[in-house]
């Protein structure tokens, strides 16, 4: 379309230019015609509403791709369009349950171990209590039965034995807390585990994405413009396709940035599928990105995306994905002036051409319209016949 235009614009200049000028300088005549823009685009069809399928919000952690359904499938609600890979997630569970359970030995073992030392620690208080009761019922201070000396070592041999009673007695009770203490740890050792099982069980329950309704699964592209494919990473949430409508389709359309000079939302559209390149399509830019960007990360070209709603959806051809060029009809005046680009001059906010009269070229205040890449509409200062410069006249014409 780009090159046809250009191609009309010589044919003007070939037309309208006056080689056999005396003095040298290219001319045209001005003559009143039609003033059309069509901006050049390329693009794909989509759909105007899509249900999105994502990963379950609720898995945690990155998840390795281990199937996905082919792209334009047809689904019905509840089939499996994609699946995780359970490998990692299911060693990770057998790890943490067989961590769990063994704490679960542990604490038997303990529980045990605390029961034979507060069994050691009971008998021996009843035997000592036995031995102070003895001691306490046999005591006697009468020196016509005892000497001084065996007097004495009874007295001793009492507050030993009070003294081992209250060792015991101290040593159930440190015991006890210290039992406890150590049951307490491994339960908060089994409260980790039994979090992390509970996280890998999820998980290894959230392993499948289900369509959440019938239609047609389109994959679609992640950040770096593929699609998903087995062995790409997934995290929660992330959108992995998409069920559209195709009942009622949209085009989105990429424009050259430096073709886009008129490109504006409310703008008709003539498209052409790459498979039905005779079949025009008609629609209406609905939405324009403000700036323009790279569609690729590697190439240096921006491109401003547009959306084009179309008229009429014709399903039976009309699939999202399918590719199609397009022509935006971004200006359409009827007879009016126009000239060449190259034949408007200005400087300061003022407009400007070169116009030949019996006195040579006089330099005649113009008032610019609409404009496309080689061509300007003059909306006063020019009529039909004049003659004008393509080029600067040189210094010895009168100015």
């Amino acid at each position: 379309m780009k090159n046809y235009l250009i191609l009309i614009s010589i044919l003007i200049l070939l037309i309208g230019c006056n080689n056999a000028a005396q003095d040298g300088v290219l001319t045209m005549n001005v003559e009143r015609s039609d003033f059309k823009v069509e901006i050049p685009a390329t693009g794909e069809l989509e759909a105007s509403h899509s249900t999105l399928v994502n990963v379950p919000s609720g898995l945690r952690g990155p998840q390795s791709l281990a199937w996905i359904m082919d792209n334009f499938s047809e689904v019905k609600a509840g089939d499996v369009v994609a699946r995780m890979d359970p490998t990692r997630e299911g060693f990770r569970l057998d790890m943490e349950q067989l961590d769990f359970d063994r704490l679960g030995l542990d604490s038997e073992i303990q529980t045990k171990r605390d029961n034979t030392i507060n069994k050691g620690l009971t008998t021996d208080t009843v035997l000592t209590e036995q031995e102070q009761d003895l001691a306490e019922r046999f005591f006697s201070e009468d020196v016509r039965v005892y000497t001084k000396i065996d007097i004495i070592d009874q007295m001793r041999n009492q507050d030993y034995l009070m003294a081992k009673m209250d060792f015991y007695g101290w040593g159930i009770e440190q015991h006890g807390s210290q039992a406890e203490a150590e049951q307490q740890l491994i339960k908060l050792k089994q409260k980790s585990h039994q979090a992390k099982i509970n996280r890998y069980a999820n998980n290894l329950n959230q392993m499948e994405i289900k369509a959440p309704h019938d239609g047609l699964f389109v994959a679609s592209p992640g950040w770096n413009g593929s699609i998903p494919i087995a062995g790409d990473m997934m995290w929660s949430g992330m959108t992995i396709g998409i069920l559209p409508d195709t009942s009622n389709m949209q085009a989105k359309l990429f424009v050259l940035e430096s073709e886009a000079l008129g490109l504006a939302v409310g703008k008709p559209v003539t498209l052409h599928l790459d498979a039905y390149p005779n079949l025009d399509i008609s629609g209406k830019v609905i939405q324009l990105d403000s700036l323009a960007k790279a569609k690729d990360k590697n190439s240096p070209v921006n491109y401003f995306e547009l959306t084009v709603s179309i008229d009429k959806t014709m399903t039976d051809i009309m699939t999202p994905g399918r590719q199609l060029s397009a022509a935006i009809h971004a200006t359409d005046i009827n007879d009016v002036i126009t000239i060449p680009n190259q034949a408007l001059f200005q400087k300061s906010g003022e407009y400007w051409v070169y116009l030949k009269t019996s006195e040579g070229f006089l330099k005649q205040a113009v008032t610019p319209g609409n404009r496309s890449l080689n061509r300007t509409v003059i909306n006063s200062g020019l009529s039909q016949g004049d003659v004008i410069a393509l080029t600067t006249p040189p210094k010895r014409s009168r100015v």
